[in-house]
């Protein structure tokens, strides 16, 4: 399988926004919203493609000292095959590049898989919101995590 990461660009609004919409279909963000954040200052993504398909992406945004990551999803027959190891990587060396000290997301506290691929990479829990994300029947927390960037393993 052939897999290669391209920087996100105001072209591939609509794509993105199909994928977020597979990848979190309880609350998907529509191309415009998708749009807005590509035109946000700092905005920085990758967009993975296996086998000419798209197949995950990684949104995120430089704050100076912080990076944000916004969203990251892989398509869900995609998932534990590396793509979103890969995008978190590669999130994690550009915010290396532009001297970010940390990396701050937030994740549903449900999300399992997402979790585990956080923690893999040295995400600690740095706080919580209660009820941040939306769902079809209930709420979910969100999990703040937060990586320093000042070890030697943060851009490998």
């Amino acid at each position: 399988m052939s897999r290669r990461l391209e920087q996100v660009s105001c072209l591939m609004a609509g794509p993105v926004a199909l994928l977020h919409r597979v990848c979190f279909p309880e609350d998907p963000w529509d191309p415009s919203a998708i749009v807005e954040i590509l035109g946000t200052a700092g905005f920085f993504g990758r967009i993975a493609w296996e086998n000419e398909a798209p197949a995950g992406f990684a949104l995120a945004r430089d704050l100076h000292k912080e990076c944000e990551i916004l969203s990251l999803g892989v398509l869900p027959e995609r998932r534990r095959e590396g793509v979103g190891a890969a995008l978190l990587n590669s999130i994690c060396v550009e915010a290396r590049l532009r001297s970010a000290e940390s990396i701050v997301l937030e994740v549903a506290v449900d999300n399992i898989a997402a979790l585990a691929l956080y923690a893999a990479r040295g995400f600690l829990q740095v706080g919580r919101r209660r009820n941040y994300y939306r769902r079809t029947r209930n709420s979910a927390d969100a999990l703040v995590l937060r990586l320093e960037l000042t070890g030697t393993s943060a851009a490998s």
